[in-house]
């Protein structure tokens, strides 16, 4: 078998797998390894098969995975991706399967995948193009998280030739996708163009390159136990990060504070050397209002008072408006901000809020703050800028952008705020003249 004693072990203490089945030489020698230590140990295996879409015979090889899977008596799963080609496909598609596998993992289980050690070296390579530090040279480690659940790697010190001869001498059979030949892509080309050559020339290097990014995890962990105390004190409990003491600090102090906050908020992404100075000069030093933000994948980072967010990305809404013209059917709020719905009868159950009913003739629609407008508030002659009272009330920026406005008219009735309303001006408990409005958040 080629999961060496002590990977059994740690298999057997884990017992429920979801293994990352693509067919390759890999992923189908892990499997069949799984399945000779089921026989050993009470494991319950899963297999995912995840069809990218990206070549003819796409089809073919998930009913290669159904019948292998089949025959070994393993559940499988397999689910459909569609990637853009004109952006990058690698980066894009690891971003889907992750989804996926997050939704799919069950609760106790650990998600398998047959990363081996040439990946590893080329996974080197590739922060080392990048200039990363020992974090990013470290590679991938033996267990890791990811978005919440356990990966693990059990061939993660074995190399390709080492699985190449298991299969040939078992005689399993695998799948072959020609794409792995494209050296347009960086990892294909370290791996059938550098990699050979070094390894030609130095037979030894894997085993001693594994080392070296073993050198560099303890030294990435040496530093975390290091910073942990500064850590625990500028990261607060809403996950921002109190940065009024970075200023006496040194860069290369900062720098490791800021990358850490950053990989605390589970982005999974390092940020570079580059992107670290935009952050310090253009976002923690900036001293004017203008509010300014760093948009990295799905993330910003922004400023507010002392404190640097790492907020989940949304487009402004300023110039959105959503007409309510039918309030038998709930309302739907644009990225992700939940619903509104009318109820005729107050529910105790419910989070729900007295709002004076509209006139036959007025207007009811949703719109989102416009810092630069000014707006009736209800049983007012005057515009006001409700900036003025979020500001009071301690609301980035940000989140004021999202913040629903129930207008009728051109008066703004009230504001929609995490399941509460606020009302503007004032309104006649009649039951009658009110609507009982409950706002239900989807995030």
């Amino acid at each position: 078998m080629l999961i060496k004693k002590k990977i059994q072990l740690m298999l057997y203490n884990f017992k429920k797998i979801l293994l990352a089945y693509s067919g390759g030489i890999d992923s189908t020698v892990l499997l069949y390894n799984l399945v000779k230590l089921r026989e050993k140990y009470p494991l319950i295996i899963r297999a995912i098969h995840i069809n990218h879409n990206l070549h003819k015979k796409s089809d073919d090889w998930m009913k290669f995975c159904f019948l292998n899977c089949k025959k070994l008596n393993v559940l499988f799963i397999h689910k459909n991706i569609y990637i853009n080609k004109n952006n990058n496909i690698e980066e894009n598609a690891r971003k889907k399967r992750y989804q996926i596998f997050k939704k799919i993992i069950k609760d106790n289980e650990i998600l398998v995948t047959a990363h081996n050690l040439d990946e590893q070296c080329e996974t080197f390579f590739l922060f080392l193009k990048r200039g990363s530090g020992p974090k990013g040279l470290s590679s991938m480690s033996t267990i890791t998280m990811i978005n919440n659940f356990k990966i693990f790697r059990p061939f993660l010190n074995i190399s390709k030739n080492e699985i190449f001869n298991y299969a040939i001498k078992k005689k399993i059979n695998w799948i072959e996708d020609p794409s792995n030949k494209d050296i347009k892509y960086d990892r294909n080309f370290l791996r059938n163009i550098i990699l050979p050559k070094i390894i030609n020339r130095w037979p030894f290097f894997q085993k001693n390159l594994a080392r070296s990014i073993k050198n560099y995890d303890e030294q990435e962990k040496l530093l975390c136990d290091l910073m942990k105390p500064v850590l625990i004190k500028l990261i607060q409990k809403n996950n921002s990060l109190f940065i009024s003491p970075l200023y006496s600090f040194k860069e290369n102090k900062r720098n490791f504070i800021i990358r850490k906050w950053i990989e605390y908020n589970k982005y999974y992404y390092l940020p570079s050397r580059k992107l670290l100075n935009i952050i310090w000069n253009e976002i923690i030093c900036c001293k004017n209002n203008n509010n300014p933000q760093i948009k990295i994948g799905e993330y910003s980072i922004r400023k507010y008072k002392n404190y640097l967010f790492c907020i989940k990305y949304f487009p402004n809404l300023k110039n959105n408006i959503l007409i309510w013209n039918d309030f038998k059917k709930s309302l739907i709020l644009p990225n992700k901000l939940g619903k509104l719905t009318i109820l005729y009868h107050e529910n105790n159950k419910k989070k729900i809020t007295h709002i004076k009913k509209p006139e036959n003739k007025e207007i009811v629609y949703i719109k989102f703050n416009n810092p630069t407008e000014k707006y009736y508030f209800n049983n007012s002659e005057y515009k006001k800028n409700i900036n003025n009272i979020w500001k009071n009330l301690n609301i980035p920026k940000w989140e004021r952008e999202q913040i629903p406005l129930l207008f009728y008219n051109e008066k703004l009735i009230a504001e929609l705020k995490n399941q509460l309303i606020t009302q503007y001006g004032q309104t006649d408990i009649v039951e009658k003249n009110n609507w009982f409005i409950y706002f239900q958040k989807k995030y």
